[in-house]
C-alpha cells in the first residue's frame, strides 16, 4: 500500500482551501511565497521577529527576505516595532489584516474534518486521530516549529 498519493491529495486539498479563503477574504494578491512569510510571522505574532531570525526561517538571504518584508508592509501585512533586545534592530509583527488569515486556519482544517466525517465512522475517525497523531509525534519541521500552536482546529 503507498500512501503518498493520499498525502499529496491531503496536501493539495488544504493548500486549495487556503486559497479557497485568501480570496473570499481579499488576500488572494499573496503569491505561495508571500503567504509562507506572513504564515511564519503569524506563528511567532506575540513576540515578532528579526529581519535576520525571519530569513533563516526562510532558508534565504537577509537581502531577499528584506525585500518580501517590504513587499508585505506596503500591502499591510505586517508592521515593524523597535527591538527589545537591539536598539539596531526591529520586530517584525503581522498587523490585523494579516491576523484575518490567522483566523480562518481552524475553518481550512474543519472544511477537511467535515469530509473525514463524512466518509469515515466515528471508530475510524479516532483511529485516524491516533495514527496520525503517532506517525506526525516527531516529524521534524526544521525550523519552522511555532513556540505554540493555533487553537485546536475540532473537538473530536
Amino acid at each position: 500500500m503507498d500512501i503518498r498519493p493520499s498525502l499529496q491529495r491531503l496536501e493539495w486539498h488544504l493548500w486549495n482551501q487556503w486559497r479557497e479563503r485568501a480570496q473570499h477574504n481579499d488576500h488572494l494578491e499573496l503569491t505561495n511565497s508571500e503567504l509562507q512569510y506572513v504564515y511564519i510571522l503569524l506563528a511567532w505574532s506575540e513576540t515578532g521577529l528579526r529581519l535576520t531570525e525571519l530569513a533563516e526561517l526562510m532558508q534565504v538571504s537577509k537581502a531577499s527576505a528584506s525585500s518580501m518584508i517590504s513587499k508585505l508592509e506596503k500591502r499591510g501585512y505586517l508592521s515593524r516595532q523597535p527591538c527589545s533586545e537591539d536598539a539596531r534592530a526591529q520586530r517584525l509583527l503581522p498587523t490585523i489584516k494579516a491576523m484575518t488569515l490567522k483566523q480562518e486556519e481552524p475553518r481550512v482544517y474543519q472544511a477537511a474534518v467535515r469530509h473525514f466525517e463524512q466518509v469515515l465512522s466515528a471508530e475510524e475517525l479516532q483511529q485516524l486521530t491516533v495514527l496520525l497523531d503517532k506517525a506526525c509525534r516527531d516529524l521534524d519541521l526544521g525550523d519552522l516549529y511555532p513556540p505554540q500552536l493555533f487553537q485546536s482546529p475540532y473537538n473530536i
